[in-house]
């Protein structure tokens, strides 16, 4: 994989990310501080825990500094945009579709290219992926996304795993990372536009009813 494809792909997860995150922080109705706070902890945080679980320094922002800016344009542009116009919430939840397929491939691209085992870099891009959207909900206070709503994480293992089954058969890294997300954000919105999702836990009185 050339290092400007990965690095598209982190700017592009970085943007819609942001995007996410300032569009729940504006629906919380958080001020533009507020809002770039959240932007940034939602495309920054998943990418941020990686590194350092990993012993990966420079932290990726830190050592390119673009992408914090990135974020930080992304969440002002939607700030502005919002007051103007009210996004709906079904754009929060695709942008954090394309941001969930971009992030879960280059957090495992991350993990392979510092040499660990398909296991850990599948664990690696689960996290980059979904991290920063669990951060962002806790500090909106709400139930993270990844614990009640439609298919999520079930879609960047089945994504991941396939990434890795098709390069452990020599397909072509290109191609086989273009699969992977195209799995995960396909699943992804299969679960936002139809509803799917996993069982939920019931209480015994709640099975009676």
């Amino acid at each position: 994989m050339s290092p400007s494809v990965i690095t598209f792909l982190d700017f592009f997860g970085i943007t819609v990310f942001a995007i996410s995150g300032a569009l729940t922080a504006g629906h919380k109705r958080l001020d533009i501080f507020g809002v770039m706070v959240v932007a940034l902890i939602t495309c920054l945080g998943g990418g941020t825990l990686r590194d350092l679980i990993l012993d990966a320094h420079p932290v990726v922002w830190f050592e390119h500094t673009s992408y914090l800016l990135a974020g930080i344009l992304a969440a002002l542009s939607t700030f502005f945009v919002d007051r103007l116009y009210r996004i709906p919430v079904r754009v929060l939840e695709v942008c954090d579709a394309i941001g969930l397929a971009f992030f879960v491939m280059t957090g495992l691209q991350k993990a392979l290219s510092l040499g660990h085992s398909p296991e850990i870099a599948l664990v690696m891009g689960l996290m980059t992926g979904v991290a920063g959207g669990i951060m962002r909900d806790i500090v909106c206070n709400e139930i993270p996304l990844i614990f009640h709503k439609e298919i999520y994480a079930t879609a960047a293992i089945a994504g991941g795993t396939l990434f890795l089954v098709l390069r452990h058969f020599q397909v072509d890294p290109d191609i086989a990372m273009l699969i992977g997300m195209l799995t995960i954000l396909t699943l992804r919105l299969t679960g936002i536009f139809l509803g799917l999702s996993l069982p939920a836990f019931l209480l015994s009185e709640e099975k009676k009813e």
